[in-house]
């Protein structure tokens, strides 16, 4: 597959797992995260093959980037274009996001205290007490998603 369509398809996956988690796996805590973790493994595996293409597939590549772009927008005479340039420093910029994004995402399985029984002190509508899981879990995976999407 072509570099460039690759660099575009980076940050599909955390956009598709934000759709999918708040249309159908919010009701369940383990298929929300694993959703959530699965396209950010996704996004990393395909920023990994740009940056292993940059950085080791195209000689002299600093001094011809990798473009693609498109016409998005028609103002009048002009044409605003969206695109992208990737050269070997933008390529490993992306790969090291994609890699910290999984990161947080990992982590933030363990700091949410997935897994832990609930306080027997629990009442519904309030915050569980000690080690029960956060209320709100899957909506957090959802925006993290997104998140990591526009970071992407």
């Amino acid at each position: 597959m072509r570099p460039e369509i690759l660099t575009l398809l980076v940050p599909l996956p955390p956009l598709l797992a934000f759709a999918l988690i708040v249309l159908f796996t919010n009701r369940s805590n383990r298929l929300s995260h694993s959703v959530a973790i699965g396209a950010m493994l996704l996004s990393w595996g395909l920023a990994m093959a740009v940056f292993v293409i940059a950085a080791f597939g195209t000689p002299h590549l600093g001094e011809h980037p990798i473009e693609l772009s498109f016409p998005w927008l028609p103002t009048g005479t002009t044409v605003l274009s969206l695109g992208v340039l990737i050269d070997p420093l933008g390529s490993a910029t992306l790969f090291f996001v994609a890699w910290t994004c999984l990161a947080i995402f990992v982590y933030s399985v363990g700091y949410h205290n997935f897994g832990q029984p609930r306080d027997a002190h629990d009442q519904a509508g309030l915050p569980p007490h000690g080690g029960g899981l956060e209320p709100m879990y899957a909506r957090f995976f959802a925006f993290i998603s997104l998140f990591a999407f526009g970071m992407l």
